[in-house]
């Protein structure tokens, strides 16, 4: 077993339903073996961080998203990690001066994935992204768990996003023709 460590998110709630949302969800995560959650939010949305062990993290993140759901909570994703150049060298075990040389492709073999994120004082990768070129080279000291959970939230997430935006998107008399495709996502 492993420990994954990942963010679901909601969207926002009353802050004076916060203790009765969070009684509920402790509550639920008791009866399953233990509290592995901190919650947190108001009306503009809210997070529950998750160190969840288990088999995998695909079961890691569906479990809860269940939990957070049973506790009447209506998640709208899981979150994308996004990392800095310093987060990539402390997960990497490498020097920040290392990742920069793979950033700007003096090193590294090239094709370092692009920025999700741009900004003068240092950009935001995604850690699924960057975690998949480094172990495609083999480079760096990478955590397998981290690895596993970033991209199984971004896969997660954007099934979120597909189930919330479906009834703006698909209109109910075309759900038959898209459900195959749905179907072959998990099959």
């Amino acid at each position: 077993m492993n420990t994954y460590w990942f963010t679901i998110k909601t969207r926002g709630f009353p802050a004076t339903e916060l203790a009765a949302i969070s009684d509920k969800l402790y509550g639920l995560l008791q009866q399953s073996g233990g509290v592995d959650a901190l919650i947190a939010g108001d009306e503009r949305g809210g997070e529950v961080e998750f160190s969840r062990e288990a088999e995998d993290a695909v079961i890691a993140i569906v479990s809860a998203i269940e939990q957070v759901e049973a506790a009447g909570l209506d998640v709208t994703g899981v979150t994308e990690d996004l990392v800095d150049i310093e987060t990539i060298a402390d997960r990497a075990g490498v020097s920040a001066a290392a990742v920069s040389h793979w950033t700007s492709g003096t090193r590294g073999g090239g094709g370092f994935p692009t920025p999700v994120i741009e900004r003068k004082r240092g950009s935001l990768w995604s850690w699924s992204e960057v975690s998949r070129w480094l172990q495609e080279r083999k480079l760096g000291n990478v955590d397998h768990a981290a690895v596993e959970v970033a991209r199984a939230a971004r896969f997660f997430d954007a099934v979120l996003i597909a189930r919330r935006e479906r009834d703006q998107v698909v209109p109910s008399y075309r759900r038959e023709r898209v459900r195959s495709l749905l179907t072959d996502l998990v099959a």
